[in-house]
């Protein structure tokens, strides 16, 4: 049986999904945790790319 767990935002310790407050600290647990590190990268690398491209784009398509 797989069991998911939660972050604490404050202390970083694993909690089972089922509890509403942290064991270690007692701090309220999050409802939704935050994106990875690896999401968010990787939408800032497409985002960087896109702009890149569009800027190309421009620089060539605009009269001098």
């Amino acid at each position: 049986m797989l069991t998911t767990m939660k972050v604490c935002l404050y202390c970083q310790n694993k909690n089972n999904e089922d509890l509403k407050q942290c064991e270690r600290c007692g701090m309220e647990l999050p409802i939704k945790q935050p994106q990875s590190k690896k999401a968010k990268l990787t939408f800032f690398t497409k985002a960087f790319w896109l702009i890149v491209i569009f800027c190309i784009i421009m620089v060539i398509y605009l009269p001098r």
